[in-house]
């Protein structure tokens, strides 16, 4: 008798299926299932193996293959017999003397299609395997009249699968299923086999195969794949709604997660499930492992997980103010998934069997040849990641870059915008602007005044006069920084005293620094007048104090 499944599971199954169509097969043996060590590269070469055998044979063997004379001669006869629908030559290759009367019930036909199904759950036989000597395979610890090609597992233990070389009735002998492993086939059939459900079904469908599924098992996975997509859709809506139920602020990403890579996964991962139940072949298990639809889920489901804390993230950088990383993430993001794509997909090409070392070295004879062809786009993308992490400028700092002077407008992954102070927009490679001298004025703390004049040498004590008055003006200024003020009698330059004026002016706004330094300036010349001095320039003398002195009609001197 087969176990029985849990009730839960019952109860799933009657609901979703009306009524239970499926006997789960008990898959005991120490080899997981649905993990076989086979690729689907493996399968398509033993099928394809298979029949070339059968045409080598054909040609080389006048006989053919139905003279049953070694082993192999034996299972490609029956395996030809059953492809043509041909039960009774395949019968002959059942050895029924010395069976039970109770066996006479069962059909050759019966027991050929029984044994193929229950032993295709666990086995993928690899015709070129089998001995194709008439002893059979003198080396494999069983008497020389029998061979093994495989085990069903059931649980009361393992049932040996073998091949029985027997008399032919005209003084030869040939090969055979053995009539110890016939005996079994009901006792597997019970365990392994249909539910009635499943038989009728098979008889009133279609007698089609297709990737080792018979038509039943074909009807059931287009059932389940329908019946998972509105299970998925409740099962994600509950879990977005046990989510939401979590402050957050950030609802709308949940909710188009949830709706979207979470309900497609799940809609895989319970279609997977529930065909997994129909007691497949090997064959088709394997096929169905490297078919790549769970690859394809989980790609799905952590390609959503990423764009999911992308979008977290920035929300988050924009709340704190960063607004400026936002730019970086996003590309950064986009390379990222293309890693995991591409690791998913070489994790596939591995486990569907193929060469990962030939795929391996394409890969880097490809990725050789794009990083050659985008070197200076990845210089440009270093020089942005240097610009983001060490940030001597952001977006809307005013600063000066070679000589080239105005606002950082933005700072993208392969050029950084400015905009000239006659509002022209200059385009800069990072890999340039990243590599040079740059000075942001929009981190000063504070904006020197700095300035040299020139006055007409006469007296020191007219010089000590306007020194002191400027030094109280500075002093006494409310935007001057307190200690940063320098103003000295700096040198004599071709008869002209060059006083030198030097402070900290407490602005960072350049606009606001100029009101300050017209401030000061205009107290230098009312300094400088008052005290009866003139400024001088190269090769010239202006005499302010004069000027007011003058009759109406008569200008200043000027030499």
């Amino acid at each position: 008798m087969s176990p029985k499944p849990s009730p839960a599971y019952r109860s799933l199954l009657a609901i979703i299926f009306s009524c239970t169509t499926i006997r789960a097969a008990n898959f005991g043996h120490a080899q997981d299932p649905t993990q076989p060590d086979v690729s689907a590269r493996e399968v398509l070469e033993a099928s394809k193996e298979a029949e070339q055998l059968v045409e080598e044979k054909k040609e080389s063997d006048s006989k053919g293959i139905e003279s049953l004379s070694t082993p192999l001669n034996a299972m490609l006869a029956q395996r030809e017999a059953i492809k043509q629908n041909d039960f009774e030559k395949a019968g002959n290759f059942l050895d029924r003397r010395y069976l039970p009367d109770e066996m006479d019930d069962f059909s050759d036909e019966d027991l050929l299609k029984a044994l193929g199904y229950v032993f295709g759950q666990q086995n993928i036989i690899n015709l070129a395997d089998i001995s194709d000597d008439p002893r059979g395979n003198v080396r494999d610890g069983l008497p020389d009249f029998r061979d093994q090609i495989g085990t069903v597992t059931l649980s009361s233990g393992e049932v040996p699968i073998y091949l029985q070389r027997v008399p032919d009735g005209k003084g030869g002998r040939i090969w055979k299923l053995s009539n110890a492993t016939i005996a079994e086939i009901p006792a597997m059939w019970e365990e392994l086999g249909y539910s009635p459900v499943a038989e009728y079904l098979h008889k009133v469908l279609p007698d089609i195969k297709f990737m080792g599924m018979d038509n039943w098992q074909l009807l059931a996975t287009v059932v389940f794949f329908i019946l998972a997509w509105p299970i998925a859709t409740f099962t994600s809506y509950v879990l977005r709604r046990l989510t939401l139920m979590i402050p957050n602020r950030f609802p709308m990403g949940i909710t188009n997660f949830f709706k979207g890579p979470m309900r497609f996964f799940l809609f895989i991962m319970i279609a997977r499930l529930l065909i997994g139940q129909l007691g497949l072949s090997l064959t088709a298990r394997v096929l169905l492992e490297s078919s790549g639809m769970d690859f394809v889920a989980w790609t799905v489901l952590l390609l959503g997980l990423m764009s999911l804390m992308r979008d977290y993230q920035i929300r988050k950088m924009q709340y704190a103010g960063n607004a400026q990383y936002v730019a970086l993430i996003k590309p950064f993001t986009t390379i990222l998934k293309v890693i995991v794509v591409t690791i998913i997909a070489l994790y596939w090409a591995k486990t569907a069997g193929y060469d990962m070392s030939t795929i391996i070295a394409g890969l880097g004879v490809g990725s050789l040849a794009v990083a050659l062809a985008a070197q200076k786009t990845l210089e440009n993308v270093i020089g942005a990641i240097t610009l983001y992490t060490a940030r001597p400028v952001s977006a809307g700092d005013f600063c000066r870059f070679g000589n080239v002077t105005g606002t950082v407008e933005e700072i993208g992954l392969r050029s950084t915008l400015i905009r000239t102070l006659d509002r022209s927009m200059v385009v800069i490679p990072n890999s340039v602007f990243s590599s040079v001298e740059i000075e942001n004025y929009s981190e000063r703390d504070r904006i020197r005044y700095f300035r040299r004049f020139r006055l007409r040498l006469t007296s020191a004590g007219q010089i000590r006069q306007i020194l002191g008055e400027l030094r109280d003006a500075f002093q006494s200024h409310p935007d001057i920084v307190e200690d940063t003020t320098s103003i000295r009698f700096e040198d004599v330059r071709d008869g002209n005293a060059i006083l030198r004026l030097d402070a900290g002016v407490n602005k960072t706004d350049f606009q606001e620094f100029l009101a300050v330094a017209e401030e000061l300036n205009l107290r230098a010349v009312e300094v400088v007048q008052a005290a009866g001095a003139s400024f001088t320039g190269p090769g010239q003398l202006v005499q302010l104090g004069k000027l007011e002195e003058d009759e109406p009609g008569q200008p200043g001197t000027a030499s």
